[in-house]
């Protein structure tokens, strides 16, 4: 093959291996969608307004929950160069309070079923 040829071989190789490239990335696309669909095939299914409302009671938890009370903190002081008083770490400890009103809260929006009444199940699983 003389200079020409090759240059042209080389050219033409190059567009395949990128025209390659994009399919590649949208075979990559649909395969994590396929994935996706296969995790999401076993949960339970929420309708919009379903999930409307437990949007809706965990913001309500969380904005009514008491972040003002000085005991669900752990707290370190220490004293600057200037020898002021300044709080040196904070660490929210409130959690299990937090999530036991969250939990709350949605429980009341929710009645929970027997295994034996999910449609989805068979009574031998």
């Amino acid at each position: 093959m003389q200079k020409d040829e090759l240059i042209r071989e080389i050219a033409k190789l190059q567009l395949a291996v990128e025209s390659h490239e994009e399919q590649v990335k949208d075979l990559s696309h649909d395969l994590k969608a396929a994935e996706q669909k296969l995790a999401d095939s076993d949960k339970p299914k929420l309708t919009e307004k379903q999930f409307d409302e437990l949007h809706r009671a965990i913001e309500n938890s969380v904005e009514n929950f008491d972040f003002n009370q000085a005991d669900i903190y752990n707290t370190e002081l220490s004293i600057d160069h200037d020898s002021r008083i300044e709080l040196s770490h904070i660490e929210f400890e409130g959690h299990a309070d937090l999530y036991e009103q969250i939990t709350q809260d949605v429980e009341s929006l929710f009645g929970v079923a027997d295994e034996s009444d999910d449609d989805n199940e068979s009574p031998s699983e």
